[in-house]
């Protein structure tokens, strides 16, 4: 028993030594992994849309996301090119402001 309150006077157990910040840390939502490997635009019947492997990318009211110049989705497309192990939308203004 001693050595668990040794452990947490020490600060080992915790994220941060700071409650509020170690409360900001635990309520973080994991961040979904990359599970596409090929981004590509592709004219659709009322302009043109962003596929990944293949398939649409759709809004988060399951609608078809279709851009309506190949420019603002060549700008989406590159996007979800530079995404990395994970897709974090932060990093994604245009995306943002398209949804």
């Amino acid at each position: 028993m001693r050595d668990i309150l040794e452990d947490l006077e020490s600060g080992k157990l915790l994220s941060d030594p700071d409650p509020v910040r170690r409360a900001q840390i635990q309520m973080k939502t994991p961040l979904p992994k990359r599970f596409y490997k090929a981004v590509s635009v592709v004219p659709v019947e009322n302009g043109f849309a962003v596929h990944l492997d293949g398939r649409p990318v759709r809004t988060p009211g399951k609608a078809a996301m279709v851009l309506p110049t190949e420019k603002a989705a060549a700008l989406v497309a590159g996007e979800f090119s530079a995404q990395g192990e994970v897709i974090d939308p932060v990093t994604m203004p245009v995306m943002r402001l398209v949804n």
